[in-house]
């Protein structure tokens, strides 16, 4: 009965320890995904800023273009 005590009490120190280890990878796991979701709102940002960047160029010229137009009428 002894031998049979301490081999459950060492099987539950193992579960355990191997639950307190798969609860620790599970938030190592959830901080890297806010870690890349983090990474593609700040690569989506960069995107948009460029997009809109080159927008507005393109509306000056644009407009640019309108103004020498009108003048050369």
């Amino acid at each position: 009965m002894m031998k049979h005590q301490f081999l459950d009490q060492r099987f539950q120190e193992y579960n355990t320890a191997l639950i307190k280890g798969l609860q620790n990878m599970a938030t190592l796991l959830e901080a890297e995904k806010c870690w890349q979701q983090g990474k593609l709102i700040r690569m989506t940002l960069l995107l948009l800023s460029s997009v809109e960047n080159k927008q507005a160029k393109y509306i000056t010229a644009i407009e640019e273009d309108i103004k020498n137009s009108l003048l050369l009428d």
